[in-house]
């Protein structure tokens, strides 16, 4: 083979591993365990209940939420992440335990 056979061979592994690492990388934060309606989420109208459509349109003019979300099929659930409900309850039962102790200590 010629070297320039090679050359060709290698870009095109670079192209398709850098296409292949940048669908593969999910930007969007997972959702926090702390509000306890995180832990219930199984649709996209849990998450509107609170997350209004007038603050997703703020977050998309301050271009921080791209416009999925005005899509009914496309899920909020695909990009953020539901919180693992067993750690999530673990954070939570932390936090009470702690809030006991301090009350114990008073």
């Amino acid at each position: 083979m010629k070297s320039r056979d090679l050359l060709f061979i290698a870009i095109v592994i670079v192209v398709v591993g850098g296409l292949y690492y940048l669908s593969t990388k999910n930007k969007a934060k997972a959702m926090p365990p702390s509000p306890e309606a995180h832990l219930t989420v199984k649709a996209r109208e849990d998450c509107l209940k609170c997350h209004s459509p007038e603050k997703l349109a703020d977050l998309e003019r301050q271009h921080k939420h791209p416009g999925k979300w005005r899509d009914e099929r496309v899920s909020c659930l695909f990009c953020h992440k539901a919180p693992d409900g067993s750690s999530a309850r673990k954070l939570r039962s932390q936090e009470i335990n702690e809030i006991a102790s301090l009350v114990r200590s008073n």
